[in-house]
């Protein structure tokens, strides 16, 4: 829908104005009255009827006492910068502590009393630190891909792991540059999180046993080649990469000896392949 942009005020300070659709006011319920939320997200002016996020939220620790690590990292995910977290058993206390000293970046404890906590973040997100953090996972994971070390490979997983849910926390409280790809890059996070714990999984195995799997080279180089694509995009050398990570997950997957670390070798190789299709629809636009 294009719509023309009306002048208003004096001409030294003039803005301007554009109208809604009447048919979104009603449906919305809105009037003159009513106020409505507007963000700036790159190009995009995003309009509202209500704001969506929540900014402080109140739960009940015992409701949650065996999952409070997916609820604490939701809420930090969907952008909730204040919970107010009641309890009566304090053993839960080292758990929080425990999950935002190594997955929430920027939540802190502000209060503590014997039946409660308020956690606030005390940071300010910006499409800055998406694009530096962003790329630093990329290459971190490049890191872990190559470790021999049981110590370096803990200490990178839990890097990684804090670093994607801050950026997928961005994204859902200011959106992306590139608007229309907001979700597409919500995604991308979500597989170098999978690949992050597949190479964890496949380490673990393999560092104590010091038996590195062959076709594992095969995957790191793959691995690297999604990282120089993504930032520097060329059609040809996507498209024999990507259909090397299909011939190799299919090399794995018909195998005739299928133990722990073949099963990891052909996750890492499958989701490799789905991320090559995610790099596509982002970057195949850009010259």
């Amino acid at each position: 829908m294009e719509k023309k942009l009306t002048a208003q005020g004096p001409k030294d300070r003039k803005s301007y104005t554009v109208t809604l659709p009447i048919e979104w006011v009603k449906k919305q319920g809105l009037d003159k009255t009513r106020s409505v939320e507007l963000d700036v997200a790159g190009g995009k002016v995003i309009i509202s009827a209500h704001k969506e996020l929540k900014d402080r939220v109140l739960i009940d620790g015992e409701d949650y006492s065996n999952g409070i690590i997916k609820v604490l990292q939701g809420l930090y995910r969907a952008g909730v910068n204040e919970i107010r977290l009641n309890f009566t058993d304090n053993k839960i206390i080292e758990d929080i502590l425990d999950i935002i000293e190594k997955k929430l970046i920027g939540y802190e404890i502000l209060e503590q009393k014997k039946d409660y906590m308020i956690i606030k973040d005390i940071t300010r997100e910006s499409e800055e630190d998406f694009k530096v953090i962003f790329r630093r996972i990329f290459l971190l994971l490049l890191e872990l891909s190559e470790s021999g070390d049981l110590v370096q490979t803990n200490a990178l997983c839990r890097n990684i792991k804090k670093l994607i849910n801050y950026c997928q926390r961005i994204l859902v409280k200011k959106g992306h540059a590139e608007f229309t790809k907001t979700s597409l890059y919500y995604l991308v996070l979500d597989r170098l999180e999978k690949l992050k714990d597949e190479f964890n999984w496949l380490l673990q195995i393999t560092i104590p046993a010091k038996k590195v799997p062959d076709k594992l080279k095969d995957v790191n180089d793959l691995m690297r080649k999604a990282y120089e694509l993504f930032y520097k995009y060329d059609a040809k050398k996507y498209s024999t990469y990507e259909y090397k990570t299909y011939l190799l997950k299919n090399e794995i997957k018909i195998e005739d000896k299928v133990d722990k670390a073949t099963m990891h070798l052909h996750n890492l190789a499958r989701i490799l392949n789905s991320l090559y299709g995610d790099i596509f629809m982002l970057k195949f636009d850009e010259r």
